[in-house]
């Protein structure tokens, strides 16, 4: 089979042949479909997770199908579609994993950073930690659903999202653009907040009723004007700058929800924090009860992402456009 490795970091992804792994006991094996290709995986390759393993093959956004059941398995066959997310497994027994945090769990493995992960044709998983596809959703539609979506819907349910809250999504990538589809799936409204003008429609074709351009506009000042400001911020692009400009833009009892992790650090007003009770926090991925809850929504509500599908063979090219910023929406590498 084929599989792309990064070896080490700050080092190019190569393509290679492997021989095909087999599943062993409460694992299972599954051929991949489609593999989303996510900033994270940019991350991994500039070294900057500390406890990545390498060499590694990347890839947590993983959508197929069973074909091998190793021994124990019992309510998983060959040919069920299935998804799996960066929980790669956890250790079942702590405080968080017993409280559906398992994201939080001190010994979580981390899909395509220390167990590889998607960037392959095939790979084995732990069988309790694999998602059941819903039959409504394509392989390269579902992949972006199991990082960027399911980041996305964990962030807006530990922000306290209520159906109505307005929104301002910092942002319109893979991450960004979930996240406006997800809000006016969940009955919410928006605002885009973006370095670039040309985005504007495609916002306001997603659905966003307010785009602000942070190149020509105060954020701050753009977001407390719509009704009072922001219920939630989702900061899903890597710009610290851009989230300390619209913090204040958060309404009284508000909350910045930080989902891309930028290089530099956030610093926030202690005024805008005390008198308006604002909370600025950060969130994961998700347990696999948001996996499932997130499935369940895109399916039912018709929540589709915008995808740009490549070949295996380009994953080295996907991951330079996306630094690039060439790629709108979210890259997906397909298999078949």
């Amino acid at each position: 089979m084929k599989a792309a490795v990064i070896s080490a970091p700050n080092t190019e992804l190569r393509i290679e042949e492997r021989d095909r792994p087999s599943p062993g006991r409460g694992e299972v094996l599954i051929r991949v479909r489609a593999c989303g290709v996510c900033h994270g995986d940019l991350m991994l390759q500039l070294g900057q997770f500390p406890f990545a393993r390498y060499p590694i093959v990347p890839g947590h956004e993983i959508a197929g199908t069973v074909e091998e059941v190793g021994k124990g398995v019992e309510k998983i066959r060959r040919g069920d579609r299935v998804g799996l997310s960066a929980l790669f497994s956890s250790c079942g027994g702590c405080e968080q994993c017993l409280d559906s945090d398992e994201f939080l769990c001190s010994q979580m493995q981390f899909t395509g950073i220390t167990q590889d992960g998607g960037y392959q044709e095939f790979m084995v998983a732990p069988a309790g930690y694999v998602a059941a596809l819903p039959d409504a959703l394509d392989f390269a539609e579902a992949a972006p659903l199991m990082c960027a979506g399911l980041t996305v819907f964990s962030g807006l349910r530990h922000a306290g999202f209520e159906q109505g809250d307005k929104v301002g999504v910092i942002g319109l990538g893979g991450l960004g653009h979930m996240g406006v589809v997800l809000v006016r799936a969940m009955g919410g409204r928006v605002a885009v907040l973006s370095t670039t003008a040309d985005k504007e429609r495609e916002a306001r074709d997603l659905g966003a009723e307010r785009f602000i351009n942070l190149k020509t506009e105060s954020p701050g000042e753009a977001l407390r004007a719509w009704e009072g400001g922001a219920d939630v911020i989702l900061a899903t692009a890597p710009a610290a700058e851009a989230m300390m400009a619209g913090f204040g833009g958060l309404a009284p009892n508000g909350t910045m929800m930080v989902l891309g992790a930028p290089a530099d650090n956030i610093a926030v007003s202690p005024m805008d924090l005390i008198m308006g009770r604002r909370r600025l926090m950060g969130s994961p991925a998700g347990s696999r009860k948001d996996l499932r809850d997130v499935l369940r929504l895109a399916a039912t509500r018709g929540v589709r992402p915008k995808v740009t599908r490549m070949p295996l063979n380009d994953a080295g090219k996907a991951l330079q456009k996306m630094h690039e910023g060439k790629i709108r929406g979210r890259a997906v590498l397909v298999m078949d």
